[in-house]
């Protein structure tokens, strides 16, 4: 049986969304699964304190690429300086190229490509803590032979979804390849996405083929792009065919992503679009929705999904 590692960034302020994305894997993903979050140094404690014996908590500082220093102190303390622009965010500098920092969201990109080339797995799924397994999660899911399934959903980028235009354009320059503002692309982003470990290696070292840099310093360089959607390109264009074999249009996840909160209305709309297929549910922490709103979604889709 092929082995799983579940891979979950996240630090203090998200704990509780993290438990309870715990307790699912803990009750939904197949007892040879472990669970590993990455967080800030200053909360590995807090989370070594859940205590269960699928957890392994690491801290950024285990997997940050050569020449990279953590600062998610430097931008805990800006998030308390009220004069301070709500943009500041300072996780982590590039000492070979300290200007612009890192921004959270980039440093957790970094990480998780870091350290999917280091755990013991033979497939990594990702899943952020604004996810909770509300059906089974098994190997079977994820692995076809020797592929390691691929979400993708051909065509379904275009010039309408700026922000994934611009990942793709990105993705297709940090790789060498041709890029062409009029076609559409696949889309490579989900709630649940899963790599393997070895093309994740492969898509690093084209990166510096290409660049001529090291491979975190070619992405730390770019203000925007999307650890999944490169993967996804770099599979797609080299991927041998039985790497690309087992690729699928769904990403096993019924999420919300819009910035919006979601109402008592939408949360109903939301449950009934739920087509009893996806593994998960999420909605994403920065859309502003209310707790109560979240906690009841969750236990309306756990209760009517079918094991």
């Amino acid at each position: 049986m092929k082995k799983l590692a579940i891979l979950t960034p996240s630090f203090f302020p998200d704990i509780e969304s993290f438990r309870r994305l715990h307790a699912s894997v803990l009750r939904f993903a197949d007892d040879s699964v472990v669970h590993h979050a990455i967080v800030p140094k200053r909360d590995v404690g807090h989370f070594q304190e859940l205590g269960s014996h699928r957890l392994r908590v690491w801290s950024e500082d285990d997997f940050l690429p050569r020449g990279f220093l953590a600062t998610g102190g430097l931008s805990a303390l800006g998030r308390r300086i009220s004069f301070l622009p709500r943009t500041f965010n300072c996780s982590a500098i590039n000492l070979r190229r300290p200007w612009p920092p890192l921004r959270g969201w980039a440093l957790q990109q970094i990480l998780k490509m870091s350290a999917a080339t280091r755990l013991d797995a033979d497939g990594i799924i990702i899943i952020d803590s604004d996810v909770v397994l509300i059906r089974n999660l098994s190997p079977e899911q994820f692995h076809a032979g020797c592929a390691v399934r691929l979400y993708e959903k051909p065509l379904a980028v275009h010039s309408g979804m700026e922000r994934h235009q611009l990942w793709t354009r990105v993705a297709h320059e940090l790789l060498g390849l041709a890029w062409n503002s009029d076609s559409a692309f696949p889309d490579y982003v989900g709630g649940i996405i899963s790599w393997d470990p070895v093309l994740v290696k492969q898509c690093l070292l084209r990166v510096e083929e290409v660049s001529g840099k090291p491979w975190a310093t070619a992405l730390s360089r770019q203000l925007h792009f999307s650890e999944f959607i490169l993967y996804g390109t770099f599979v797609h264009n080299f991927g041998t065919a039985e790497q690309r074999s087992f690729s699928a249009p769904r990403t096993l996840c019924h999420s919300y992503w819009s910035p919006t909160p979601l109402d008592g209305t939408g949360a109903e709309e939301f449950i009934k679009a739920y087509d009893g297929n996806d593994i998960a549910v999420h909605i994403q922490s920065n859309s502003g929705t209310r707790q109560e709103i979240v906690d009841g979604v969750i236990e309306a889709l756990m209760e009517g999904a079918p094991l």
